[in-house]
């Protein structure tokens, strides 16, 4: 077992097997599902982003559906036990390892996910966008930008989307806590495009994990040469290779 180690988390398709944004709509309303992928479309042509997710949440809101309906479908949304089994067996193992969650989902959507499957305790932060229940209307979830778009843009250059750079928060919460050589291992589980940023903030001795035949496996195909990528990759298409 090694020395002290980070292991950083992307969620949606990577912790557990959907896409949670698309996935409460799915499962409640092929309407909705379809409006979201028709603005998702029409916008910037981007990934959803909160605000488009947001956008279609009111919508689903107006429709007559409520805070029970939504939190039920994120219950039910897959999760592999062989994944649940890693992260579980690796922290009884190695008291030195530290879970780290860097998503592009939300609170309530990471937050009840986890409550489900008794996982509450695992991730030392959760570093995602904000979202809550509108006060003045309880079944209305408002989703936010971790970035909100009246501050400054964060300029990244690799492709990060404009709510947050994933990169730009790897090292922030590295260097909260330690820097990066406190840490003899950095491992990162991954599938999107915007996940490459961090993975040019690695050092050859880290890992990562890319989910198969998603974005990220295109991007680093495509622009690792060019972009000076030093991390050893792996690759894996299901939760037990993850175990394993």
């Amino acid at each position: 077992m090694p020395g002290k180690q980070l292991i950083v988390f992307d969620f949606d398709w990577s912790f557990v097997d959907q896409d949670t944004d698309r996935w409460v709509f799915e499962v409640l309303s092929t309407e909705l599902r379809r409006l979201l992928q028709t603005r998702k479309s029409a916008g910037t042509g981007m990934q959803c982003t909160p605000d488009v997710v947001n956008d279609t949440m009111k919508d689903l809101y107006e429709k007559g559906f409520k805070k029970e309906d939504v939190l039920e479908a994120l219950r039910i949304l897959p999760f592999h036990p062989a994944m649940k089994r890693a992260v579980t067996s690796l922290q009884t193992r190695s008291k030195d390892t530290t879970f780290l969650c860097l998503s592009n989902s939300n609170e309530v959507y990471i937050g009840t996910i986890l409550e489900k499957h008794g996982l509450n305790s695992l991730f030392s932060q959760i570093i995602t966008n904000p979202a809550h229940w509108n006060p003045s209307a309880p079944d209305h979830l408002i989703i936010g930008r971790r970035l909100p778009a009246d501050q400054p843009p964060h300029g990244c250059s690799v492709g990060c989307l404009a709510n947050m750079c994933k990169g730009d928060e790897l090292d922030t919460y590295l260097a909260a806590n330690g820097g990066k050589d406190s840490f003899e291992k950095i491992v990162y589980i991954g599938d999107g495009g915007n996940d490459f940023c961090p993975l040019l903030r690695m050092r050859k001795q880290d890992l990562v994990l890319c989910r198969k035949n998603l974005e990220l496996h295109e991007r680093i195909l495509n622009e690792s040469e060019k972009a000076g990528l030093k991390v050893d990759v792996k690759y894996w298409e299901q939760a037990w290779q993850i175990d394993e």
